[in-house]
C-alpha cells in the first residue's frame, strides 16, 4: 500500500532525526501538552493527549483538526522504533492508518540519520520500504488502471497486481506534509518480476509514485518495538452470536475484521462491538476442521495458530471439487497457509515477487529461475467458512485460480476485478502436517496423484539408470578385455571339400585335439561357399578317454536373386555353434554332411571364446529394472496431469 496523503509539495527533509524530546519543543494549542519532535523536519504532528492535529510553522502550532484514535496496530512498530534499511539506521516517527474493505494498515514515516524519510507499510505483517519517486514519467489515471496492466518508472516494468480504495482511519506522530480528514483513496499496488515494489496513490489530482521493495521483518533488525503476541493471539474473547446465540471465540482480538459462528455459520464483524451480522449462511450445516482452530503448529521454525478454516470449490464439466484451506498466523511472521484435498497438503506463503508467464504450446511460469507448468486454471468459490480472518470474506466469494507445478512446490495465481496475488505452495504429508500441530489419531489417507506431489519414482528412476550406466560399462569392459586376451584359445583348423558323387567325402574326422586346462566353452565354426544352395553338417564331439559324446547340427545356406529390378539375398555362407562347459581331455570331431551340390567348407574349432549371447542377456537383465521404474514413473506422471487442463489425449 502507499504512503498517501500528500497536500503541500514533496516530502520535507530536515537536519536530522533528534531523539524523544530532546528535539524541538512546542505546546499544543488545544489542551497545553508539551508537543517533542523527533524530526526536524516534521510539517504536523498529532497532539498525544487529545488527538488534535497540529500544523507546524516554526515553533508555533496550529490546530488543523481533531481525528479519532487510529485502529492499534498488530505489528510490533510504534512510534520511536529504530531499525536499519540497506544499512542505513532510521526512526519511527509518525503513522497513517488506513481502512479498507478487507482489512486495515498502516503506513510508518520513518527518517533517516541524514533527514532523508520514507515509509514503511505493515500490511498483515507483511513490510515494505518505498520513497517517493523523483519525477515521475506519465502516469495512467485512476479509470486506466486495472490488474495485469504494465506501468513503467526508469528501467523497471511494474504490473498491477492490487486495487485498494481505502479510508483515513486516522493519524498519529510527526508527517512530511498538511493533512486531516481525508475521504476514500484509491491506491494501487505494483510488482516487478525482479521483486520491486511499488505503489500509485491518487489522493492528488496528478497521481503519486512511490517506490521500494519488500523486506522481511528480520532485517529491518529493529529495537524499541512492543509485545504483540498477547494481543495478537493469545488475547481470546467469548462474545455471543447476535445470530443464534452461540458462543463465538474470537482468538486473535485486534486481528480479525470477521469470524464466523460455529453454530449458525454467520459470518460477523469482529471489529463491531456486538458483532455485527455480515453474512448469514442459509444451509444448516456443521463440517469439523480435521485442525481444531486455535491449534499452534510448528514450521520451518517457528509457531503458527490456526485462526480461518474455509472450503473452496470448483466445478469442471458438471462435477464439484472441492479443497479445504486454513488461515495460519505468526505475530513474527505473519500468515500462511495450509491446504488440504484428498488427504494431500500444501503449506502456502505469499510471493513478493511477479513471476513471469509464458504462453505459447504448454503456458509455463517462471519464478526465481525455475520454470513451473500450467496445470489448470478454474474459478473457486467459498462454500463454507469457520473462524477468524483479518480480512472480509463471505460465502460466496470468487476468483479465478491458476496453478503451476513444479513438484513438490505449487505457484499459483489468484485473480479478482480488484487484485492478482500470487502463492507458493511446498508439498506435505499427512504425517508431517499431524507431527507439526501434534494431533492424536491419523491423517486423512491421500488417494491418487495430486498436482505437485513428488514422484515416488522420480530418484528410483535417476538411481535405477545410474546403476544401468555403471554395470553396462563394467559390462563392456569384461567384454573388451575378454576378446582382447592373448589368441591362445585357437585349437585346430581344417578344409574339406564335400562332394555328393564322392561317398568317401560324407564323413570326415577332425583331430585329434587336446582341451587342456579347467572346463570351458568351444566354438565350431564353419565357412562354405555355398551359393544358392545350402549344406547340412551334423556334428559329433567325442573324447576319446572317456567315450562321452556331444551331437549337435549346423546348416549353411545361401541364396540370393534378382526380383522385380531388386536384389535379394537371405541366409549366410557361414556359421558358428557354441558348446558350453567341455571338460579337458582328448577329442575328436566327426563330421557328416549332407547336401546336393559340391561345396568346399572349413571347420576351425577355439576354446574360451566370449559368449555374446550371455552378454547381451546380462545387459537386458540389468537393463530390466531401470526400464520397469521409468514406466512407473511415466505411469505416475499421467496420472498426475490427467486431472489437468492438458491431460494425454486418449
Amino acid at each position: 500500500m502507499g504512503a498517501g496523503g500528500v497536500e503541500s509539495g514533496p516530502v520535507v527533509s530536515g537536519p536530522g532525526v533528534s531523539g524523544q524530546g530532546g528535539g524541538p519543543q512546542a505546546n499544543c494549542p488545544s489542551c497545553g501538552a508539551s508537543i517533542g519532535f523527533r524530526w526536524a523536519g516534521a510539517v504536523q504532528t498529532t497532539c498525544g493527549y487529545c488527538h488534535s492535529i497540529l500544523l507546524r510553522h516554526d515553533l508555533d502550532l496550529t490546530q488543523v483538526g481533531e481525528v479519532s484514535q487510529p485502529p492499534p496496530a498488530t505489528s510490533p512498530v510504534q512510534l520511536g522504533t529504530e531499525g536499519f534499511y540497506e544499512g542505513r539506521p532510521f526512526t519511527v516517527v509518525g503513522r497513517i492508518a488506513y481502512r479498507y474493505g478487507r482489512g486495515h494498515w498502516s503506513e510508518w514515516h520513518i527518517v533517516f540519520s541524514d533527514g532523508a524519510s520514507g515509509w514503511l507499510s505493515d500490511a498483515q505483517e507483511e513490510y515494505a520500504v518505498t520513497f517517493a519517486a523523483e519525477e515521475p514519467a506519465h502516469l495512467p489515471s485512476a479509470r486506466e488502471v486495472r490488474p495485469g496492466k504494465s506501468v513503467f518508472y526508469a528501467t523497471t516494468e511494474y504490473v498491477v497486481t492490487t486495487l485498494t480504495t481505502a479510508q483515513y482511519a486516522g493519524v498519529e506522530g510527526e508527517l512530511p506534509f498538511e493533512y486531516w480528514d481525508k475521504e476514500e483513496v484509491l491506491f494501487v499496488d505494483m510488482r516487478s518480476e525482479g521483486g520491486d515494489f511499488a505503489t500509485l496513490d491518487y489522493s492528488e489530482e496528478e497521481p503519486l509514485l512511490f517506490t521500494g521493495e519488500h523486506v522481511a521483518f528480520e532485517g529491518l533488525r529493529l529495537t524499541g518495538t512492543r509485545e504483540v503476541e498477547p494481543e495478537a493471539v493469545q488475547d481470546v474473547k467469548t462474545l455471543g452470536c447476535p445470530n443464534c446465540g452461540g458462543s463465538v471465540t474470537i482468538r486473535a482480538a485486534g486481528v480479525a475484521l470477521n469470524v464466523v459462528c460455529e453454530s449458525c455459520g454467520s459470518v460477523l464483524d469482529a471489529a463491531s462491538p456486538g458483532l455485527d451480522i455480515l453474512q448469514k449462511f442459509e444451509e444448516h450445516r456443521r463440517i469439523e476442521p480435521d485442525i481444531p482452530l486455535g491449534s499452534v503448529g510448528r514450521f520451518k521454525g517457528a509457531d503458527y495458530t490456526a485462526l480461518g478454516f474455509q472450503i473452496r470449490t470448483i466445478t469442471v464439466e458438471g462435477l464439484d471439487y472441492s479443497w479445504r484451506e486454513y488461515l495460519l498466523f505468526s505475530p513474527e511472521h505473519g500468515y500462511r497457509y495450509l491446504s488440504e484435498y484428498d488427504g494431500h497438503w500444501n503449506f502456502i506463503t505469499t510471493v513478493k515477487s511477479l513471476p513471469k508467464r509464458i504462453s505459447g504450446g504448454h503456458p509455463k511460469a517462471v519464478l526465481h529461475g525455475e520454470t513451473f507448468k500450467h496445470f489448470q486454471t478454474a474459478t473457486a468459490r467459498t462454500t463454507y467458512v469457520l473462524g477468524e480472518f483479518p480480512w472480509q470474506i463471505r460465502v460466496g466469494d470468487r476468483a479465478v485460480c491458476a496453478d503451476y507445478v513444479l513438484p513438490p512446490r505449487l505457484l499459483s495465481s489468484e485473480a479478482t476485478d480488484e487484485e492478482v496475488t500470487w502463492s507458493l505452495g511446498e508439498y506435505k504429508t499427512g504425517k508431517e502436517i499431524w507431527q507439526a500441530f501434534g494431533l492424536s489419531g491419523q491423517p486423512p489417507r491421500a488417494t491418487g496423484v495430486f498436482a505437485n506431489q513428488p514422484s515416488p519414482h522420480a530418484n528410483t528412476a535417476s538411481r535405477a539408470w545410474g546403476t544401468f550406466g555403471l554395470l553396462a560399462a563394467l559390462l563392456a569392459a569384461l567384454l573388451v578385455v575378454r576378446m582382447a586376451l592373448p589368441n591362445s584359445r585357437f585349437v585346430d583348423r581344417e578344409t574339406y571339400v564335400y562332394d555328393p558323387a564322392r561317398p568317401d567325402s560324407a564323413v570326415v574326422v577332425m583331430g585329434p585335439f587336446t582341451v587342456d586346462g579347467r572346463p570351458s566353452n568351444l566354438e565350431v565354426s564353419t565357412v562354405a561357399d555355398v551359393s544358392n544352395n545350402w549344406l547340412y553338417l551334423n556334428f559329433s564331439l567325442l573324447n576319446v578317454d572317456t567315450g562321452d559324446a556331444t551331437d549337435f547340427g549346423r546348416e549353411v545356406s545361401y541364396y540370393f536373386g534378382v526380383d522385380g529390378g531388386e536384389r535379394w539375398s537371405e541366409g549366410d555362407q557361414d556359421d558358428r555353434a557354441l558348446v558350453p562347459r567341455i571338460p579337458p581331455g582328448e577329442y575328436v570331431l566327426r563330421i557328416v554332411p549332407e547336401g546336393s551340390a559340391r561345396a568346399n567348407y572349413a571347420v576351425q574349432v577355439r576354446r574360451d571364446v566370449p559368449a555374446r549371447a550371455f552378454y547381451a542377456l546380462a545387459l537386458l537383465a540389468i537393463l530390466a529394472p531401470a526400464i520397469l521404474v521409468t514406466l512407473r514413473s511415466a505411469g505416475f506422471e499421467t496420472k498426475r496431469w490427467a486431472e489437468s487442463d492438458h491431460a494425454p489425449e486418449d
